[in-house]
């Protein structure tokens, strides 16, 4: 949290600063040979690197070379700034301040939080975890998170003066740093640290640290992003490329939607929010927005499809950044831009309506009235596998006579919807090597996803009546296992074998079971294709296929595949007894109409 400050606190202390700088420069120019510098720099850099042309990079690796100068120890003991403090009579309050300060300063390995307004920047030291304010106008905000080195003088106020060159390291140079730390103590002047740390620098690169003041070279930030790329978010690492690739910036949004998460969403925000405290390329501002406003519509597209644990992410995002601004590190505009984005969070990819919609959608009614009617009379009350298969077909009937209302201009204008199934179970069951088949049997996409309790699920994804009929046959069929399992306990094979060997059969059953169901919904839809294909004059299901494609692009979702690379010992008699019951009856049996 930022600390309460008085106007005439930070001018006091900026008077400090001032004459803290000044003792500084007196102290180099007077003490500090030139010839030193030059052979601390030589011995840096030859043989290892080329003096650096760049002149922000030449003034660093000098004042390094002249902070290191200041407090070597002398053969009597003394450093340089102890021998200038020595010979000083303090002429004002603020001169006696500031001598006191300079005699106080240490060595400090921090990393950059945040700003806590306009001269404040919160860092914290990486070796006793303490957070220092630190009195500094110039640090961009885009330096979050990065690691550096800074000689610090404390004030009487709690903050501090930087006294050394303003720079970034790598994390390879901040581990090298760190073996100098002695139980968690903190560095005092840190002379071999420093040393070690600024030879590092003048050898590996200098890397600057992003600031506020000045006119920016946007070349020069670009350049530094790229150099830190490791140490930004993924979200910042977006911007950056979302800015530089102008008007072609749409070809990343399946990457900005595949980011949707809930921290990433928070950061998307809080970086919108701050862009207006700091110098920033053009577009950056508009660039964390429109990422944003895809992950808002990307996370209401999920919770559409069923996803799960998607309906309550942006309830998340709206607690977390509540939770920042109440702690001051993020700014109230992330707020007013999530507010904003919530309210026209309607999911993008809804269709337009068209002239016989209203035709259409009373027809995808009838289906799914249709569909819940079976329900009825089939998974809510147990079935045996012949009224499944039974089932099965007159679900494919209904689709049938369903695509025979479509044309591919209907198809690629409707809505996608997704369903989520749970199982109740931790491990994989032989029923769902049934999704599968479900799923291309009405046309659909199915995933599995694992549960915050670690249970497994699996989400159906399609058009309307598809998805409706999607999960009508898979609680259909694991009601026919249920059945089917408990007539299999009553049979002769499993009433003839014990322990182990009874699972290993029911096991084995319900392998060949679900090959069975298999089997007959491909015939089944095989037999809708052959039927409907010619008389609806286009290729229906590569149309779906390529509308659930797209819409899936839009969620912005990976998927895995897995091989299952597991052996298990198979009761041969039984799996042929689930595979016959699977597939001895036929489809043709009607259950009403």
């Amino acid at each position: 949290m930022p600390m309460a400050e008085s106007s005439f606190d930070i001018e006091a202390d900026f008077a400090v600063r001032e004459a803290i700088g000044a003792h500084v420069d007196a102290i180099i120019e007077r003490l500090v040979p030139q010839s030193a510098i030059q052979k601390t720099l030589r011995k840096w850099l030859v043989g290892h690197a080329d003096f650096p042309d760049d002149e922000d990079a030449q003034t660093c690796l000098f004042v390094m070379a002249a902070d290191l100068e200041m407090v070597t120890p002398s053969m009597s003991g003394r450093t340089l700034v102890e021998r200038y403090l020595r010979a000083q009579a303090p002429k004002t309050s603020e001169d006696q301040r500031a001598l006191q300060a300079l005699s106080t300063a240490q060595f400090h390995l921090v990393r950059i939080v945040d700003r806590q307004g306009p001269d404040i920047v919160r860092v914290k030291d990486l070796v006793t975890g303490e957070n220092l304010l630190l009195l500094d106008e110039r640090i961009s905000s885009l330096a979050e998170g990065l690691a550096t080195a800074m000689r610090l003088c404390p004030l009487e106020s709690g903050r501090y003066v930087l006294i050394s060159p303003l720079f970034a390291i790598d994390e390879a140079m901040l581990e090298e740093a760190m073996t100098f730390v002695r139980h968690g103590r903190p560095l005092g002047t840190g002379h071999r640290c420093a040393a070690s740390l600024y030879r590092n620098v003048a050898r590996r690169g200098y890397q600057p640290m992003p600031q506020l003041i000045g006119e920016l070279d946007e070349d020069m930030l670009f350049d530094f992003l790229r150099d830190v790329e490791e140490s930004l978010s993924p979200i910042r690492l977006l911007a950056l490329r979302w800015i530089e690739a102008g008007e072609t910036a749409q070809e990343l949004e399946f990457e900005a939607r595949a980011l949707a998460t809930v921290d990433n969403l928070v950061d998307a925000l809080g970086c919108f929010a701050q862009t207006d405290d700091l110098v920033a390329p053009e577009g950056l501002r508009t660039a964390f927005e429109q990422i944003a406003t895809l992950q808002v519509e990307t996370i209401v597209g999920r919770a559409r499809a069923g996803v799960h644990g998607a309906a309550q992410m942006l309830d998340q995002v709206a607690a977390e950044v509540a939770g920042h601004i109440a702690q001051g590190n993020m700014y109230v505009g992330a707020r007013d831009l999530f507010d904003r984005l919530k309210l026209r969070s309607t999911w993008s990819g809804a269709k337009k309506p068209t002239a016989n919609a209203s035709a259409a959608t009373a027809e995808i009614d009838r289906v799914i009235q249709r569909i819940q009617a079976l329900r009825a009379r089939t998974a809510d009350r147990g079935c045996t596998e012949a009224e499944a298969i039974a089932a099965a077909a007159k679900v494919s009937e209904l689709l049938a006579r369903h695509d025979l209302t479509l044309d591919e201009v209907s198809v690629r204008q409707s809505d996608c919807e997704g369903v989520s199934v749970a199982t109740g179970r931790k491990r994989r069951a032989p029923v769902d090597a049934c999704t599968t088949s479900i799923a291309e049997f009405c046309d659909c996409r199915v995933w599995g996803e694992q549960r915050a309790d670690e249970s497994l699920g699996f989400v159906f994804f399609g058009l309307k009546a598809d998805v409706e009929a999607a999960r009508f046959l898979h609680d259909l069929i694991e009601v026919t296992f249920d059945t089917e399992s408990e007539t299999f306990r009553r049979g002769a094979i499993y009433q003839a074998l014990r322990g182990g060997d009874r699972r290993t059969a029911l096991n084995s059953f319900q392998v060949g079971l679900a090959s069975g169901i298999c089997g007959k919904l491909a015939d089944l839809k095989a037999a809708r294709q052959g039927s409907g294909g010619q008389t609806t004059g286009f290729d229906l299901v590569a149309v779906k296929h390529s509308v659930l494609d797209d819409e899936i692009s839009r969620l912005g979702l990976h998927f895995t595949t897995r091989t299952a690379t597991s052996r298990r010992y198979v009761h041969g008699e039984a799996f042929h007894a689930g595979k016959i019951a699977g597939a001895q009856f036929e489809p043709a049996a009607a259950i009403g109409s």
